[in-house]
């Protein structure tokens, strides 16, 4: 299993959707589980386009406004086409649980699959072994969220011979060291690190805003991150409209990537006020030179490996 991270942007317009831009939503893939941020109008069509798994899903709501969320009863229908038995969660802000309960009534639909809702306002909302998922909070024009995942920091590779040598038993005890726990044998305590060389992996932390102006609390959670997700719903020239509607500008998305010192920045929810895209992208670069302009089908693939 590959210990990389694929990103596909299945929509990235704003809210009106383009004829070459669907509503926003965005795939990630690692180790076998799916995380859908925002399911914009008919985003279980760019899924099958794109060959995103219904299986092992989680989908994050950044808001519930309608462009973010229309996807939601498409894309739960669907898996019910398939006959996919297996549990979705759902995560997002307040009202998420009444959201989907309303639109499950008012589509008379009943899933043979369970649907956990989970709301946050902010924190740790999801961990296992391979990551954690965080939400923070964002200033948008409703409750809304960003998401920070983060991998789980590798704990090294088992040296076999190392634990022959210090004549450990092979079987259970192996396994507690490998998973970061220390073990005892005939009153002496062996850690973790006597047996465990420097992993070749890295963690990855990838951040995704949602709808937001320019805000402090987006810098803080992005802090180093490998890749930053931004909203860029307008041009340079249209920062009083950004504030009315408190969504960012290109520049300010820029300028958020360089106070966070992240590696990539994808611009994203982006308007038709974006008369020359080319132009708009290249007055985010000379703020923060790797940016890129997200178009619906990109892929982005981050490694684990270490440089």
């Amino acid at each position: 299993m590959s210990d990389g991270m694929k990103i596909t942007f299945l929509g990235t317009s704003s809210a009106p959707p383009q004829v070459d831009r669907r509503q926003s939503s965005v795939a990630i893939k690692y180790r076998g589980h799916n995380l859908i941020v925002d399911l914009g109008e008919a985003a279980q069509v760019q899924m099958l386009k794109h060959k995103i798994s219904f299986k092992n899903l989680t989908i994050l709501f950044t808001h519930l406004h309608s462009d973010h969320t229309l996807g939601l009863i498409g894309l739960l229908a669907t898996r019910g086409f398939y006959n996919i038995k297996k549990p979705v969660t759902i995560i997002g802000p307040q009202w998420t649980k009444t959201f989907v309960f309303l639109q499950l009534l008012a589509f008379r639909f009943d899933p043979d699959f369970e649907i956990k809702v989970i709301e946050t306002d902010g924190g740790v909302v999801l961990a296992n072994s391979d990551f954690v998922v965080e939400s923070f909070k964002v200033n948008h024009s409703e409750e809304s969220l960003g998401y920070k995942i983060v991998t789980q920091k590798p704990l090294g590779v088992f040296n076999v011979d190392k634990a022959k040598e210090l004549a450990i038993p092979r079987g259970k005890l192996w396994k507690e060291l490998q998973e970061g726990n220390p073990i005892e044998i005939e009153g002496k305590t062996i850690y973790p690190s006597e047996v465990l060389d420097k992993s070749p992996t890295k963690q990855i932390k990838v951040v995704i805003t949602g709808d937001t102006t320019l805000d402090h609390n987006v810098i803080n959670n992005s802090a180093e991150a490998d890749l930053l997700i931004h909203d860029a719903t307008y041009p340079p020239s249209e920062v009083e409209r950004s504030k009315k509607y408190k969504h960012s500008t290109c520049l300010d998305a820029a300028f958020v990537a360089k106070k966070a010192n992240v590696k990539k920045l994808v611009l994203t929810h982006i308007s038709e006020l974006h008369k020359n895209l080319e132009d708009s992208l290249r007055a985010a670069q000379e703020i923060f030179p790797n940016s890129v302009m997200a178009e619906d089908g990109l892929e982005i693939e981050l490694s684990s490996r270490e440089n």
